[in-house]
């Protein structure tokens, strides 16, 4: 066979779509967004001479949607992704365990950065030296910091979260990130086995007036509307980790996982808290009113669960 023959066979062949996938019902899960990296991604191709970062979306009718994010990023299609659905009744119970604290969880940032990735909402406080917030105990061999939180949602109060609970999905799933202090940041510690752990917190719909706001983050949400739009919240405006997840002393789920979007680094020790937090309806439109990288608003930025296969789930 000719290497012209070859050529436009290979270019013929119909996309693949990963196995072990099961595709959401819901209607809405097929919009379209293209979204920057979480975390950059080093997979590039050239052309021309120039170098472009390949892009991946939430639709399951792009080409690179969530099926086939391995071919953005290899370690997508692991064996340890993320999330998964949490089935409580065969979860081990740890009963000898250190309890799990964030030490700092009411300190105050100097400044808080808020930033539409365009294709979430991330926050990223800035800290005075010593003051930034630590967690250790539970599953943690080490002492991780505090480095960022940012939401995940879908189109209406039925879905949104990306962990599920016994297969129930939630509206909104906030996740607190850290990284392990063994590697002195964020980007150093991001790679490494152990590097990163984060707190994933549920959300329940409560009704309030339209006027009233429960989060003091989403009071900030309308100035970064637009995508890859920020916003510096001074000092007097911060609020403290307290004020988002309240206080410590809820039991969790603990299991080893990865990163929920490319590059889907197997590096995160998850920790799923089993209490609930409370959004009202005028919150969840204003992040439903976030206008994507597609000029679109985005309306569902959750991954679909993946298999947990030889893992174990823990309960604390």
């Amino acid at each position: 066979m000719s290497a012209l023959c070859l050529s436009l066979l290979l270019a013929c062949q119909p996309v693949v779509f990963a196995t072990d996938y099961t595709p959401e019902s819901d209607p809405q899960w097929g919009e379209k967004t293209t979204h920057p990296n979480e975390i950059s991604n080093d997979v590039a191709h050239s052309s021309g001479g120039s170098s472009k970062a390949q892009t991946w979306s939430y639709s399951l009718r792009d080409p690179l949607g969530p099926p086939n994010w391995p071919i953005v990023a290899a370690a997508c299609g692991g064996q340890f992704q993320s999330p998964i659905n949490i089935v409580s009744s065969r979860s081990l119970v740890v009963n000898r365990k250190v309890p799990l604290e964030i030490v700092g969880l009411s300190n105050l940032p100097l400044s808080i950065t808020a930033e539409n990735e365009g294709y979430s909402v991330k926050f990223t406080p800035k800290w005075s030296f010593w003051s930034r917030p630590m967690m250790r105990g539970g599953p943690l061999k080490t002492v991780y910091f505090f480095e960022q939180m940012h939401f995940h949602w879908g189109p209406n109060n039925t879905q949104g979260s990306e962990h599920t609970i016994d297969g129930r999905r939630f509206p909104l799933e906030v996740h607190l990130v850290f990284y392990n202090g063994l590697y002195g940041s964020f980007d150093d510690a991001k790679a490494e086995v152990d590097g990163l752990a984060v707190v994933g917190f549920m959300y329940e719909v409560v009704p309030s007036s339209s006027s009233f706001s429960l989060n003091s983050w989403a009071n900030f949400l309308p100035q970064v509307r637009q995508p890859k739009s920020t916003l510096e919240i001074p000092f007097t405006r911060v609020f403290s980790l307290l004020n988002v997840v309240g206080r410590m002393g809820w039991s969790y789920y603990a299991y080893d996982g990865s990163l929920t979007t490319p590059p889907c680094l197997e590096t995160v020790n998850w920790i799923v808290s089993t209490k609930r937090l409370a959004v009202t309806e005028q919150e969840m439109t204003r992040l439903r009113s976030l206008v994507g990288t597609n000029g679109a608003p985005i309306t569902l930025n959750y991954r679909p669960v993946q298999p947990q296969n030889t893992r174990r789930v823990f309960f604390y």
